[in-house]
């Protein structure tokens, strides 16, 4: 039995780190530019649409407003359920090596998807969460808010690993700062 919670803790720790790296790669190369495969698959246009025009549109003046009417925030959100589906190829593909990391995996996108349902809604529409002043929140909440504005660094919204790996994160002037202690994120 200690062996299965070794391995699945070592399949959860590997798989979340790979998990960063992979919304750090859809989040700036899907989500933030438009390329060549966007006029063939509208799916592709629609995410970088709803993500880069709208999203960084509506939140490029504002980081936090107010909370809205469930349904209304579409836009904030990751669907697990397509989360779940899409994670099946990778996950088919560690099954040739463990079916225990195979089902870790889709165990950390569903996480990460549900963490960042909660954590991306809090930021941008905040309702005082039970962990909205937790400092792990406060963190995340900073280094996101640094990536409305400058949008081609900090593209980690759960995990941002990838972004001081990748060295695309950035660190806050005196006025984000400033503007950080406004908003309640320091």
């Amino acid at each position: 039995m200690m062996h299965f919670v070794i391995q699945f803790f070592a399949w959860f720790t590997g798989l979340s780190v790979l998990m960063s790296f992979i919304e750090h790669q859809i989040h700036r190369r899907l989500m933030h530019k438009k390329h060549f495969f966007s006029s063939f698959i509208p799916a592709l246009n629609k995410v970088f649409e709803h993500h880069a025009i709208l999203h960084h549109q509506h939140y490029s003046k504002i980081f936090n407003d107010k909370p809205v009417a469930p349904g209304q925030d579409r836009g904030l959100r990751l669907s697990m359920k397509e989360g779940f589906l899409e994670a099946l190829p990778i996950s088919a593909l560690i099954a040739i090596i463990s079916f225990q990391g195979a089902v870790v995996f889709e165990i950390v996108v569903c996480l990460h998807h549900f963490l960042w349902n909660k954590l991306h809604i809090e930021m941008h529409k905040p309702e005082k969460r039970f962990f909205s002043e937790w400092p792990i929140y406060k963190f995340l909440a900073r280094h996101h808010y640094l990536h409305h504005k400058y949008p081609d660094k900090n593209f980690n919204v759960i995990l941002p690993l990838a972004d001081y790996v990748l060295r695309t994160n950035v660190s806050a002037s005196r006025s984000d700062l400033k503007e950080m202690y406004r908003l309640r994120l320091r």
